[in-house]
């Protein structure tokens, strides 16, 4: 069929989106699919009229791209497409709003507060650290914008030199998701649809050969095969399913925890995770269940509506 893969834009994730695009497409293509691949620009919407794509493969990411925004216009263009409802993308694209659904199922989050920007104007690194522990947190703390992807403008605050450093971090979001750093090993896991229904993937477990600080989030990281016993990866699995029901995410994402002191901490979802092969834990997590990279992509697509 004729597909448009829609890749790029302007948010700080568009290398990601671009290269995963490329990929994606040539993996269509291999399938017999006729392939455009349609930029995420000014000209979207005519250049989606003018194709008129039996089906699209949307993979922009980010704030204002892979938050509900292309899936609303595939929507209204009444073109099926791969991936979760706009609704959906716009709650599992903010972290906060996903932790509060999750704590209120008895989902295992880390432990977290908002923090503004007119608290950081008006405030000093002494207030911050007083309210950090007023909600049980002890610093170290992870900073994070939560409509962004990625390590863009996340921090680890531990001191007043790295709490000013939070400026940074405001210019991707006004309020920010502090949360409790959890230390320990970080896994993987992805769901797909299969055949009308949700399936968890294998998980994998990331190490991270990164700064040193975050070694709960991939960057220059090796991705293994996990060592779970059978029931904690039913345990493991069982939450993911759960938890991505409770966000309403479609088609694909991938979930993110850590493993610390016997607890599995839930982090966060991605409804348009990296799809590099090679390189993106997804693709990993599909190659575990004995899926090539051209036919996990043949299988995303076969789901789209």
């Amino acid at each position: 069929m004729k597909v448009a893969v829609i890749s790029g834009g302007s948010s700080e994730e568009v290398h990601s989106s671009r290269e995963s695009g490329k990929h994606i497409a040539g993996a269509l293509e291999n399938l017999g699919h006729e392939v455009h691949v349609i930029e995420f620009d000014v000209n979207l919407i005519s250049n989606i009229e003018k194709l008129s794509p039996k089906a699209a493969f949307p993979f922009v990411q980010g704030k204002n791209h892979g938050d509900g925004a292309v899936q609303s216009l595939l929507e209204l263009a009444g073109i099926p497409y791969v991936g979760s409802r706009p609704q959906y993308a716009a709650v599992i694209n903010h972290k906060t709003l996903c932790k509060r659904i999750w704590r209120a199922e008895g989902i295992l989050t880390p432990d977290y507060f908002e923090y503004t920007h007119d608290e950081y104007i008006n405030g000093t690194f002494k207030d911050f650290k007083s309210k950090a522990q007023s909600n049980g947190l002890t610093l170290p703390v992870v900073v994070k914008p939560p409509t962004q992807g990625s390590r863009f403008g996340m921090m680890f605050v531990k001191d007043e030199l790295s709490f000013k450093g939070l400026e940074n971090s405001f210019r991707y979001d006004r309020t920010l998701l502090v949360e409790r750093y959890v230390e320990g090993r970080f896994y993987t896991q992805g769901i797909m649809e299969i055949d009308g229904k949700m399936t968890a993937l294998p998980p994998v477990e990331v190490i991270d050969g990164g700064d040193g600080e975050f070694k709960q989030y991939p960057g220059g990281s090796a991705v293994i095969a996990h060592d779970f016993t059978p029931e904690r990866l039913e345990e493991i699995s069982r939450i993911t399913l759960e938890a991505a029901d409770l966000t309403g995410a479609g088609g694909f994402a991938r979930l993110d925890y850590h493993l610390c002191d016997g607890e599995l901490y839930l982090l966060e979802i991605n409804a348009v995770p990296g799809l590099i092969p090679g390189y993106s834990s997804m693709n990993i997590c599909a190659e575990a269940a004995g899926y090539a990279y051209d036919t996990f992509i043949g299988l995303l697509l076969a789901a789209a509506e």
